[in-house]
C-alpha cells in the first residue's frame, strides 16, 4: 500500500519541464536561499571524487541530474514514478533514466563511484535493504551524499502539519538527528562528514508558496544571517532541517 501511495503521489505532483523540480515551493527565495548552497556543496564533492559514473538516486524531474551533466559527468537517474522519469529524460537529455523501485535496483555489483539522493531515505519502508543494494551498486570506497528532512526541526513540523506539501507521502519519516548516522555506520559506511543546514528556511519557502509572498531582498539577506548563525550554535545547530550525510561505502 506504501509503494503504491508513493507511485500515486508523484504521478500527480506538479514538476517543471524547464528545472525538473517539485513545485513545492517559491522558486525565488528556495533557489537563491536553499538550493544554492546545497548545489555548490554537491559540485565541491564531485570536484573533489572526480567520479566515472553517477547514480542519482531518486531523480524526481531530473533537476540534479541535469547539473550533474552540464558540470562533464555521466549520470544514471532513478525513481518509481515513470511520469517523473519522463520529464527528467526532457530536462536532462544527457542522461540515462530507469523507472525502478530504490530497494531493487536494476544494475550490476560495484556499478558507480558516486551516489546521491536527495530527500529520499526518508521515503523507503525498509532502509536496511535499500542500504544493502546501495553498498551492492558501489565501488570500492563509493562516495554517497544524502540530504534528508530532520525530524527534530520544530518549525517543519509545524510547516508540515498545517502546510503539508503535495510531494509528502502515508509512509515518509524524517529521521530524527543522530538516527541517520547510526543507521550509515550499522550498515558499513564510513561517515566522513555529517551535519544539518537550515533552520527556517524550508519552511519559510513553503508559507511563501502557500501565501504567494515575496519576500524583499533585505529579508532574504537577514534569513541567510540568521541561518548561518543557527549552523555554528553547539546543540541547536542539530535542529536545523536539512540533514547532509557524506558517508562512503
Amino acid at each position: 500500500m506504501l509503494l503504491e501511495n508513493e507511485v500515486q503521489v508523484y504521478e500527480e505532483v506538479e514538476v517543471s519541464c524547464a528545472t525538473g523540480e517539485t513545485e513545492s515551493y517559491e522558486e525565488t527565495f528556495f533557489t537563491e536561499v536553499i538550493r544554492r548552497r546545497e548545489v555548490d556543496f554537491i559540485k565541491q564533492v564531485l570536484n573533489a571524487e572526480k567520479p566515472k559514473l553517477v547514480l542519482d538516486y531518486g531523480c524526481g524531474g531530473g533537476w540534479l541530474s541535469k547539473l550533474i551533466c552540464r558540470w562533464g559527468f555521466e549520470v544514471v537517474g532513478i525513481d518509481l514514478s515513470k511520469r517523473l522519469i519522463k520529464v527528467a529524460k526532457f530536462v536532462c537529455r544527457k542522461g540515462d533514466f530507469v523507472v525502478c523501485d530504490a530497494m531493487r535496483l536494476p544494475f550490476r555489483d560495484s556499478a558507480f563511484d558516486f551516489i546521491i539522493g536527495i530527500s529520499i531515505l526518508h521515503h523507503l519502508p525498509k532502509l536496511s535493504i535499500a542500504f544493502s543494494e546501495l553498498k551492492r551498486v558501489s565501488a570500492f570506497r563509493a562516495v554517497c551524499l544524502f540530504m534528508e528532512p530532520n525530524l527534530l526541526n520544530p518549525v517543519s513540523a509545524f510547516g508540515r502539519k498545517f502546510f503539508p506539501m503535495e510531494a509528502h507521502t502515508k509512509g515518509e519519516k524524517p529521521f530524527a538527528f543522530r538516527y541517520l548516522k547510526a543507521a550509515f555506520s550499522l550498515a558499513g559506511f564510513t561517515v566522513e562528514k555529517y551535519f544539518a543546514l537550515f533552520f527556517v528556511a524550508f519552511p519559510a519557502a513553503r508559507l511563501l508558496k502557500v501565501t504567494k509572498m515575496k519576500l524583499h531582498p533585505w529579508m532574504v539577506k537577514a534569513i541567510l544571517l540568521f541561518e548561518n548563525v543557527m549552523e555554528k550554535m553547539p546543540f541547536i545547530r542539530c535542529l536545523n532541517s536539512n540533514i547532509v550525510a557524506l558517508v562512503r561505502a
